[in-house]
């Protein structure tokens, strides 16, 4: 049985508790909707921050597992630099959500906590083998989720700094050099992995 089949049950059971948490974050946007209209856009805002937080703690597993199975590649130094940039967004994250009094704690964050350590032991591979070139290309699209959260941010605050002084247009520029560091190296994957 190849990897790629031997995955599949933890793949599975990862979308069955993504729609779980899907679920239950509907019901709650549903009661919230009854709320007052300013109440309910900064619960908003913090329930995407905690979509955000979440997302970042599962790519941040994905990684670390990344650097450490290619730490003797010239893609081990990638995953490594890559990793502490994404460290350093999901404090931006958590310092947004302190600033709204908000906890850094949510159903979501559990999820993504759980999802990245179960996918944790699936992802990556070698070069060539689907599995890598999948984990690559789930990246590249959570680095463009990322991107949209501080271009929203912007919208929200055009003249609001980021932790560490930051601008959110700044972060937007970093989103994309990651984007375009993980899609250079997935592209790169492509005549290894694939053949017609």
């Amino acid at each position: 049985m190849g990897r790629g089949r031997a995955n599949m049950p933890a793949v599975r059971a990862l979308g069955v508790m993504g729609l779980a948490v899907a679920a239950v974050a509907l019901r709650r946007s549903q009661t919230r909707a009854r709320g007052n209209q300013a109440g309910n856009r900064e619960a908003a805002w913090t329930t995407y921050l905690h979509d955000h937080l979440g997302g970042a703690d599962t790519a941040i597993h994905i990684v670390d597992q990344l650097k450490r199975a290619h730490h003797s590649t010239p893609e081990g130094a990638v995953f490594s630099s890559l990793h502490e940039q994404l460290l350093a967004d999901r404090e931006v994250v958590k310092e947004l959500l302190t600033r709204l009094g908000a906890s850094q704690l949510s159903i979501k964050r559990f999820a993504g906590n759980a999802a990245g350590s179960v996918l944790r032991a699936v992802v990556g591979g070698e070069r060539g083998e689907l599995s890598l070139f999948r984990t690559l290309e789930a990246l590249a699209i959570g680095v463009q989720g990322k991107r949209c959260l501080w271009r929203a941010a912007q919208r929200l605050e055009p003249d609001l700094r980021a932790p560490g002084g930051r601008s959110f247009a700044e972060l937007e520029a970093d989103a994309i050099r990651q984007w375009e560091t993980i899609d250079q190296l997935r592209l790169g994957l492509v005549p290894r992995t694939f053949a017609v």
